[in-house]
């Protein structure tokens, strides 16, 4: 199948391409010869890196590669088979690609490339088929750089359109100019990341199921960009991912929605996890499967993968210092699989037997992990221990290696070696609360027969280091820690183990590590007393400035039975008293091995120098001196890089019975390389082969098959060697084939939610399971013999949901099948007690008073455990009904027919889960219908002839619902009394009227007559117009007229003047309202006369 843009990771992690991992990859693979330890076949025709594009670029069926190559150039690989050197060629372009996607962009069934581009330039090649490509178009995005590219159709068109992560900060939108022009993009849109986030990685999906794909990108965070269909999308919403520095997309869960697979934090373990976002049709994405994984891996990178081409679960391939396979269960649920000692980035494809097979980066070729179609590759097998501290030795007297750990979290960790060259992890136990990853020393440092540990966990705040005794059992478990030990120093380095005083038991010779503080080693030596304690360190040598640091080698140099010391190019005899005496090496170079290589029963010196003569083998002189001049110089022209010291293990690998010298290189940040050179047993050694490896840290020979004779009689050794916190095997060909190793004990506990519960009520009950790791199948829940239930195991535990329908007792039993790698195993009994809960009654009443067949509404709520059934109301006198709850609330509507107080209360009864239970008593009042009248404000000041208003509140009591009209008492002199309106009916609540109190102020009137001189004027006037001259007469009727209406007015005011005296008459007076307070009485009356009150408004006149 063609990889797709979800194989694309940040440009971050492309410093990992720089460690060119070939893995157990035999360079000379034409040698007919078996070689000693595995190796995995290889594809010259791939190259995989995380910026390339692959397809079938001419149609042959085979898959080829696109890839930047170099400034300005696009290189072609055509395939031309798996045993074949691909066909090479570079495109000159315009630009230097960063990131190639392939893909069809016009619909012709063929290939075409789209590239990221330096100046920010979109690029597309469209393929013609025949693995050429037409020149290339160059689209400009209004950014500085580009990054990450995807394809996806965006509007529904049928074309595939372009979208790329611009300036780490926008995702640009080119869209296909579809028919008429196809292949063709219009300009870009760009749309803005979320405020303060990164991106880098691109890639889409249809993540909330509209049928319309979206857009999703990454870096810091994790946005989706959901599209509307047009070609447009929305503003980004951002996901609960914390980081997006490697994630993929697929349907995990096979609900056909995108999902999201990312590498971020644990959210309840500070470690790295796999978590998985799914897709919703709501438009935000859901949390689902999280799954821990080993900080120590540092996994950089998430391959998804098919077993088969028929099959539609994606698991996944998670790529770091080691490959771990993340098994789905098509629900997207996700479980650690096996882990291989296979690195850097990988493609998936499916081979011609229809399994999928994984192809991993190497130095110009691609290393191949051949599937086996069910989740499981064929590859050198990785157990993952969670740090470089190990230390190997029979831990269990079975004759086969296993290994020691310890992480960061102070646990030491037990890996059990299984005989068929894997280690299963039977135990993680905290033996420190420091989190400090130390070294461990494994011995019998009690002398019952027993490996034991020492731990070094770190040093005290006083500045001593630690040394902690761990007493074997025998079986691969240790007793707690009983002796432990603080010594003056500023914390352990390396360590050797031997009886260097003589007295029989074992003791210990360490290093102290070099820091700013202590620039050079020094040397210790701490003497076993035999019982797992030791006694006060004793200084032995100090590195000599400057020097190169050897490993601490022993062996009795000088025959005289006690062991010497070879270390910073010295040489320690020993005095068989824990005394020694140093004297020059005179070898020049790093001494890294120490072992009888000519065969002549004296202990020779490997030794490793940085120039160009590498490791050079220096005879013994059975005096505690060597020789001068090497006997043997291993040729490691072209296979063995330099840097690093070496790491030398010796013994026989090809049952010739002669010891051989494995040497591992160690470059610093680099792959290494074992070669095996095979000695003949007189000095002489011949290069059998060499062995890329993952960079490592750690390595021995070492018995891993049960198949091989026992030791000391395996003369074919396996070999053992770390990466990133885990182990990875190396099993000899030359022994019988493994067989499947028999199950190790495992243990299941029982735990439950809650060991008491009631009736129906749900508890979970969690069984563990621990034993050979991963544990796998299904575990059954019994109780009295009968079976509650069973549940998956995931990742260690099953959980099962449950209820218990009566009361009683139960004890529960779990029972764990077993499987191919753990014998079946039952947990201790859990006794679940069975018994209804207590319940509460709490009651409420509607209205705390009421009058004589009002309805009042009584309501009881009963708390427990879902209650049922019914609730009795009672009063102190009689029962005033029952009645059903649900949702856990009864409801009694009542009215009582008599006037008292009535204390009431409620009464559960009970149900199969929960106890009866009664409240408190609610006392009711219950009165005769009336009612209450109150006038607000009760009193006003104002003036004669103001008014005033008051509210009048008749609020009934008891029920009532009659009229109440109004009326006022005697009213002082000058007051008026109003109400508006004249009557309420407070049938349903409180009713008003307004009262209106009018007064009137004091009056006083006077009569005037007319002034002498007045009078005079008006007779004469009136004299005048009756005896004026007859001419006079004669005017015009208009002047008549006028002079007419004078008289008559003259006439007026002779009436006028009659009825006035010059002088005021006596006056007429109104004293109105009298000053002072009024009281103003309002009476009310019920319509039916029954009912009467009254109530005081007190008017104070001014």
């Amino acid at each position: 199948m063609t990889a797709t843009s979800w194989f694309k990771t940040p440009s971050g992690a492309r410093s990992l391409l720089a460690f060119l991992i070939t893995l157990l990859t035999l360079p000379a693979f034409a040698q007919t010869q078996k070689p000693i330890y595995p190796t995995l076949p290889y594809n010259f025709a791939l190259f995989p890196t995380a910026t390339g594009a692959f397809g079938d670029f001419n149609g042959d069926g085979r898959i080829d590669e696109a890839t930047p190559n170099g400034i300005n150039a696009m290189g072609l690989r055509l395939n031309n088979g798996p045993a074949s050197s691909p066909t090479l060629t570079s495109i000159p372009l315009s630009c230097s690609p960063q990131f190639v996607l392939a893909t069809d962009l016009n619909n012709d069934n063929k290939i075409d490339l789209a590239f990221s581009c330096s100046g920010a330039y979109v690029g597309v090649m469209l393929g013609n088929g025949d693995g050429t490509f037409q020149t290339a178009s160059y689209y400009p995005v209004p950014s500085s750089a580009l990054s990450g590219i995807t394809a996806v159709d965006l509007n529904g068109d049928g074309y595939l359109d372009i979208a790329v992560v611009a300036d780490t900060v926008n995702v640009g939108v080119l869209l296909n100019q579809g028919v008429g022009k196809p292949g063709s993009l219009s300009s870009p849109k760009l749309y803005p990341a979320p405020s303060g986030v990164s991106l880098s990685t691109i890639d889409a999906g249809d993540f909330n199921g509209d049928g319309k794909q979206d857009i999703i990108a990454g870096y810091t965070q994790i946005a989706i960009y959901y599209g509307n269909g047009d070609g447009t999308l929305n503003t980004p919403q951002l996901t609960t991912a914390s980081t997006g520095t490697a994630f993929v997309v697929g349907d995990f869960n096979r609900d056909g929605l995108t999902d999201v697979a990312y590498l971020g934090p644990n959210p309840q373990t500070p470690t790295s996890s796999l978590q998985v976002l799914l897709g919703d049709s709501s438009g935000t994405l859901t949390n689902g499967s999280s799954l821990a994984l080993d900080p120590t891996v540092k996994y950089l990178y998430i391959v998804p993968f098919q077993n088969t081409n028929a099959s539609n679960i994606t698991n996944l391939a998670l790529i770091g210092n080691v490959t771990t396979i993340a098994l789905n269960d098509g629900a997207g649920g996700l479980t650690l699989g096996e882990s291989y000692g296979v690195s850097n980035f990988a493609i998936p494809e499916t081979a011609d037997n229809g399994i999928t097979n994984l192809y991993f980066q190497s130095n110009v070729e691609s290393i191949v992990l051949a599937g086996n179609g069910n989740g499981t590759f064929q590859g050198p097998r990785a157990t993952l221990l969670g740090s470089n501290y190990q230390a190997v030795a029979d831990l269990n007297a079975d004759g086969l290696t296993d290994v020691l750990s310890t992480d960061e979290s102070g646990n030491l960790i037990v890996a059990l070696g299984r005989g068929d060259g894997s280690f299963t992890v039977v135990s993680r136990t905290q033996v420190s609360p420091n989190p400090f990853a130390g070294p461990t020393t494994v011995g019998d440092f009690n002398g019952d027969g027993k490996e034991d540990v020492l731990f070094f966990p770190g040093v005290t705040p006083s500045g001593n280091a630690q040394v902690e005794f761990l007493a074997g059992n025998g079986n691969g478990t240790f007793q707690p820690i009983v002796n432990e030990l603080q010594i003056p120093v500023p914390g352990v380095g390396a360590t050797v183990v031997g009886d260097f005083n003589g007295d029989g038991n074992l003791d210990i010779v360490y290093t102290t590590p070099s820091s700013r503080a202590y620039p050079y080693e020094t040397l210790y030596y701490l003497a076993g007393n035999g019982a797992g304690n030791f006694a006060a360190p004793v200084e032995l040598a100090q590195q000599i400035p400057n020097s190169l640091v050897s490993p601490i080698l022993i062996a009795d140099l000088n025959g005289d039975g006690i062991l010497d010391i070879i270390w910073d190019n010295s040489t320690l005899l020993g005095n068989g008293d824990g005394t020694f005496n140093r004297q020059p090496l005179s070898i020049a170079g790093n001494a890294i091995s120490l072992s009888d290589l000519n065969g002549d029963g004296k202990p020779d010196l490997v030794v490793y120098n940085s120039g160009p003569t590498g490791v050079s083998l220096y005879a013994g002189n059975g005096d505690g001196t060597f020789q001068t001049t090497p006997f043997y110089t291993p040729d490691l022209t072209g296979t063995f890089p330099y840097g690093a010291s070496p790491l030398a293990s010796i013994g026989d690998v090809n049952a010739d019975g002669h010891p051989d010298l494995l040497l591992q290189s160690f470059p610093y940040g680099q792959p290494g390389v074992l070669a095996v050179f095979l000695g003949d047993g007189t000095g002489s050694f011949v290069l059998e082969n060499t062995y890329p490896l993952i960079s490592t840290g750690f390595s021995m020979l070492a018995r891993l098959n049960a198949q091989a004779h026992s030791l000391p009689g395996d003369h074919t050794l396996d070999y053992v060697y770390t990466a990133g916190g885990a182990t990875i095997s190396l099993l000899n060909q030359l022994n019988p084939a493994p067989t499947a190793p028999a199950p190790l004990p495992s243990k299941t506990t029982l735990g439950a939610s809650s060991t008491n519960a009631a009736p129906g009520q749900q508890l979970t009950l969690t069984a563990t399971v621990t034993g050979a790791s991963p544990t796998t199948g299904t575990v059954s829940f019994i109780t009295n013999g009968k079976a509650l239930g069973t549940a998956a195991i995931t990742n260690g535990t099953a959980a099962l949901a449950t209820s218990f329908a009566a009361a009683g007792t139960y004890p529960v039993i779990a029972n764990y099948p077993g499987d191919a790698n753990n014998t079946p195993s039952s947990s201790n009994a859990v006794s679940i007690v069975v018994a209804p809960v207590n319940s509460t009654t709490t009651l409420s009443v509607s209205a705390g008073s009421a009058g004589t067949n009002q309805q009042l509404t009584f309501t009881a709520s009963v708390t427990g455990l879902n209650p049922t059934g019914k609730v009795t109301f009672a009063s102190s006198t009689a029962t005033l009904g029952t009645a059903s709850l649900i949702n856990g609330v009864a409801t009694l509507p009542f009215a009582f027919t008599a006037t008292g107080s009535f204390a009431v209360t409620a009464t559960y009864a009970g149900d199969v889960a929960n106890l009866g239970s009664a409240s408190t008593p609610v006392t009711v009042t219950v009165a005769a219908p009336d009612y209450t009248i109150t006038a607000s404000p009760s009193s006003a000041t104002i003036k004669a002839g103001q008014s005033a208003t008051t509210t009048l509140t008749v609020t009934p009591v008891g029920g009532y619902t009659g009229t109440v009209k109004f009326s006022c008492g005697t009213l002082p002199t000058g007051v008026g009394c109003t109400f508006a309106p004249s009557s309420v009916t407070p049938s349903s609540g409180a009713a008003t009227s307004t009262l209106t109190i009018t007064t009137t102020a004091p009056t006083t009137a006077f009569l005037r007559r007319l002034s002498v001189p007045l009078q005079g004027v008006a007779w004469a006037s009136l004299l005048f117009l009756a005896f004026s001259p007859r001419r006079t007469r004669g005017l015009n009727r208009r002047f008549a007229r006028a002079m007419l209406f004078t008289l008559l007015l003259a006439a007026g005011l002779f009436t006028f003047s009659g009825c006035s005296s010059s002088s005021p008459s006596n006056p007429v007076t109104n004293p109105g309202t009298p000053a002072g307070a009024q009281t103003i009485t309002v009476t009310t009356a019920d319509s039916s006369g029954n009912l009467s009150h009254a109530i005081n408004f007190q008017v104070t006149v001014q």
